[in-house]
This record gives structure tokens, sequence and C-alpha cells, in this order.
């Protein structure tokens, strides 16, 4: 079929062609090569921050496992230390039992009448620097056994608190005893007076006697073998 156009020239269709050329072919390609890189490095990017946000998580995690972790571990330590304390009381008691009970004896015979105690307790020693402590470790022996104790109790006459003191003094377990502090306390309509000791507390476990009596058995030996090659 033959189709005629009869249109005028300033109406008929014109076809464009479009031609780039070598030139334009080579920056379209490397137009299309930048804009194919781009988004594969978007989408690289994209892949790196979510597993970036993985890992935070994940480190989140850990450290709230770690928290809990370490709150337990901190707890455990405490109650260590307690039992440690515990122990190491329990074990305190055990080796000078036998004179622990001498001296409740000797201060339940030392209390008079209108007297009752409410505390005694032993002092921790005065933490002493280790240099210092070897340096006069040769000239000021470091006597062990005595420690510093406190007695609280309530008194309802000054002669009875008076006579307590002096039986405490004349008692061979304490030595030192001096008044520390003393108020006046009512209750209901009595009046009592709170009174707080201080002293020097000698003990002496079984052991330590039977140490001493072993020490001056040996120098008692030695002085009779001495005097014996003295006589020979």
């Amino acid at each position: 079929m033959i189709e005629i156009n009869l249109l005028p020239k300033q109406y008929q269709r014109k076809s464009v062609s479009l031609s780039f050329g070598k030139p334009g072919i080579y920056a379209i390609s490397i137009a299309a090569g930048i804009i194919l890189m781009l988004v594969s490095v978007t989408f690289y990017q994209m892949h790196q921050v979510g597993v970036l946000e993985d890992n935070i998580s994940k480190a989140h995690q850990r450290a709230d496992m770690l928290q809990k972790d370490i709150q337990l571990v901190d707890a455990l330590t405490d109650v260590k230390g307690k039992i440690s304390e515990r122990m190491a009381a329990v074990e305190k008691l055990d080796s000078h039992r036998t004179a622990w009970i001498r001296i409740l004896e000797d201060i339940s015979r030392n209390v008079p009448e209108f007297i009752w105690l409410a505390r005694f307790t032993e002092l921790n020693p005065p933490k002493v620097d280790t240099t210092k402590q070897q340096e006069n470790a040769s000239s000021t022996p470091i006597n062990d056994r005595v420690r510093t104790a406190e007695i609280e109790g309530y008194a309802f006459t000054l002669n009875a608190l008076a006579s307590f003191m002096i039986n405490m003094m004349r008692s061979d377990y304490f030595d030192n005893v001096e008044m520390k502090t003393t108020s006046e306390k009512v209750f209901g309509d009595q009046k009592a007076y709170n009174f707080v000791l201080s002293c020097d507390l000698h003990y002496l476990s079984d052991e330590d006697l039977r140490g001493l009596i072993a020490q001056v058995e040996q120098q008692d030996n030695s002085k009779n073998s001495a005097t014996h090659k003295s006589l020979n």
C-alpha cells in the first residue's frame, strides 16, 4: 500500500536521529559506570552500617551480662569477707577459749550490787607503720597478749561505780582502768549513770601458758647445767 503525504513541508513530521559519536558514547559509558559504582558503594556502606549496628547491639547485651556478673562477683566477695571475719572471730575465740572463760568469770566477780553491764568490746590494735615497726623492733618489744578493751554499763549509785572500778584495778586481767565517759540516764522513776570504762586486757591461752612454762623450764635447765659445769 502506497502512502502519499500531501501536507505542506512545514507540517510534515521530521525524523529525529541522535548521533553522539564516539566521544558521546564514552561519556555515557563513564557516567553509567560512575552511577553503578556509587550505587554499589551505597549498598556496601548500608551493609556495613547494618553489621556495625548488629555488633553494637551484641556489645550492649554483652555489657549488660558482664554487669550482672560483676555485681554477682562483688556480692560474693562481700559475703566471703563477712564469712572470713566470722571464721577469724570463731578461731580467735576457740584459740583463747579458756582465757576468755577466766576473764568473764573475773568480770562477773568484780561486778558489785547496783551495777549491770551492757557491753564488753575488745578494740582492734592501732595500725603501725611497718617501717617504723621494723626500726623499733629491737628496742621496743610488742606484747601481743595485751589488748585495749571497753566496758559499758549502768550504775544506780556512784559508790557502786567506784567499787566496780576498784575491783577492776585489782584484777590480774585488767590494767590502766580509766573512766572514759559517764552520763545520767532516767528509766521511768529511777536514775542511773551510764558509764564507759577503758582498760588494758591481759590474757593467756592454754597454749601461751604451756609455751611460757616450757620457756621457764628451759631457762632453769640451762642455768642448772651452767652451775653444774662451774662446780666441776
